[in-house]
């Protein structure tokens, strides 16, 4: 093989090689989502804010209605919007919880607090907002 060659095989498998990365970067599962958190976008976003900043969304009151079926479901259902998407603390034996990925209304709002968080709105008036848009 002439030196031609060898630079032309170089080439080949370094772009293999960026090929790799980029991929496996563009699907790691970095956070540790569950796979239904990856159903979209969206979805995906909400799992990783409650990931990240879970008393961000402790509190929060869940509008869907999932709380008064908890007895069905065995949900638990005492801190907030938290609980549609961890039962528990992570960090501390919890785990996920599949509701949010089934429930538009949850991770939506999970979503809509996140902006307002970024806004500057208190978790007071992330509450008062969304209990606003529920009155009806």
């Amino acid at each position: 093989m002439n030196k031609s060659n060898y630079f032309w095989m170089l080439i080949l498998f370094a772009s293999l090689g960026g090929i790799i990365l980029l991929i496996n970067s563009t699907y790691s599962n970095t956070y540790e989502l569950p796979n239904y958190a990856f159903l979209n976008s969206q979805l995906k976003e909400a799992y990783i804010f409650a990931k990240m900043f879970p008393d961000k969304l402790d509190g929060i009151p869940c509008y869907c209605g999932c709380m008064q079926n908890a007895g069905g479901h065995g949900r638990l259902h005492s801190r907030g919007l938290i609980d549609c998407f961890i039962e528990g603390d992570l960090n501390n034996g919890g785990k996920w919880d599949k509701h949010a990925s089934e429930c538009v209304m949850c991770y939506e709002d999970a979503l809509t607090a996140k902006k307002l968080y970024t806004e500057g709105k208190s978790k007071i008036e992330i509450k008062s907002i969304l209990k606003e848009k529920y009155k009806k």
